[in-house]
């Protein structure tokens, strides 16, 4: 049965309105990353997205709204580039150590690549921890994450399986640490190093001495060393 005019007109203003607000997500997102959150006004977004402010807050009724959303559109992108990578029959046929081992490599090039986005998860903590967000609100993000995280947990686990993670000789440093311990604080580690270069990697001399992409590769080093 032929589509009704009224039914496609209606799918092409909800296609439209999505394009849109997509479109004001990608130009919050350029401004916060560079700038943080606190700092840019509901009128330098609609400025960016070049549409009326009444028309943003049409689409997004606080900033904090279109904040999270794009927190969500941040990871999202991140989130594709790692599936599009560990998706593959190669990916599945490496050992959980070197799963892991990949998975590092493509967050080492992120740092370089995808300064933006870590400059960003930094702004967007620091503005939802003093906002108070609650989890609610949170949920999509907090599910979006744990997308990505799944994966360095599905090879941590795959590799005390296989026998290729079993802490060599630094397992008696934290013998009561769970396996989901040690991946979180891993990741975190990482994050707090990433944003370190991406916010200010430079401020001063000695940042300057020692490049950011090297400075990850031997956490990155460390880390595998302690695993196998």
């Amino acid at each position: 049965m032929p589509m009704q005019a009224a039914e496609r007109r209606k799918i092409e203003m909800e296609n439209l309105r999505n394009e849109r607000m997509r479109h004001i997500v990608e130009c919050a997102f350029g401004l916060f990353a560079e700038k943080g959150i606190e700092s840019i006004s509901m009128n330098e977004i609609a400025v960016q997205a070049e549409i009326g402010v009444a028309s943003l807050y049409r689409y997004f009724q606080t900033k904090e709204d279109l904040a999270i959303e794009a927190a969500i559109y941040a990871w999202g992108v991140e989130e594709r580039v790692f599936s599009g990578v560990f998706s593959t029959e190669e990916y599945g046929s490496l050992s959980g150590l070197e799963q892991i081992r990949s998975l590092l490599e493509v967050f080492q090039d992120a740092v370089v690549t995808q300064r933006s986005f870590f400059s960003f998860i930094y702004y967007f903590d620091s503005f939802i921890t003093k906002g108070d967000v609650g989890a609610e609100k949170l949920r999509r993000y907090d599910e979006i994450v744990n997308v990505t995280n799944q994966l360095v947990i599905n090879a941590f686990s795959k590799g005390r399986k296989d026998g290729s993670i079993h802490l060599g000789k630094s397992g008696s440093a934290f013998p009561e640490a769970s396996d989901l311990e040690i991946c979180f604080t891993m990741m975190h580690s990482l994050f707090c190093v990433a944003q370190k270069i991406a916010i200010s990697g430079e401020m001063l001399q000695m940042d300057r001495a020692f490049e950011g992409r090297r400075q990850i590769e031997i956490l990155i080093n460390m880390m595998l060393s302690a695993l196998g």
